[in-house]
């Protein structure tokens, strides 16, 4: 028997994710999200992660350890390159890595500072990445706060 299930988009930038929602065939309900990065055209399988509803408050705490990372890189002066993996593969996906990457060069008077978050997300045979700046970060995490409540109602609906 094939559960039913309902799927919701989530409003997300740089990325595209669903909020995938059903009962099994115990009829109990359950729920998960799916993030999807497409390669860079048609000859390439998507890179897909599924992190299941156990997973996403790790995801959640991880995510906002990763923003506070960035704003500290935004405030301390360095020069060169930083790179700090927040979630590896296993973890909360078999698929799915984050990393915060920061660079920042000088050139007379002119500086350069640039600093993002990398979902990382592997199909088969690649990993394709969608990165965030600190305000994306902050709106991903808010979406998946949100993220239960919206399943319960996608369940009920079931």
């Amino acid at each position: 028997m094939n559960p039913r299930q309902l799927e919701q988009a989530l409003e997300l930038s740089n990325i595209r994710a669903s909020l995938v929602a059903y009962r099994d065939a115990a009829q109990k309900s359950k729920w998960y999200i799916r993030f999807f990065v497409p390669g860079p055209d048609g000859r390439y399988n998507p890179g897909v992660a599924i992190v299941s509803s156990s997973k996403v408050h790790k995801l959640i705490d991880t995510l906002s350890k990763a923003h506070n990372k960035m704003e500290l890189l935004e405030k301390e002066t360095y020069t060169g390159e930083f790179s700090e993996d927040f979630v590896l593969r296993g973890e909360v996906s078999d698929n799915l890595s984050v990393t915060v990457f920061s660079k920042k060069s000088y050139f007379l008077f002119w500086s350069y500072k640039k600093i993002r978050l990398y979902f990382l997300v592997s199909s088969k045979t690649n990993t394709f990445s969608s990165s965030f700046c600190s305000d994306d970060v902050k709106t991903l995490i808010n979406t998946l706060s949100s993220a239960e409540g919206l399943a319960v109602k996608l369940i009920s609906q079931l």
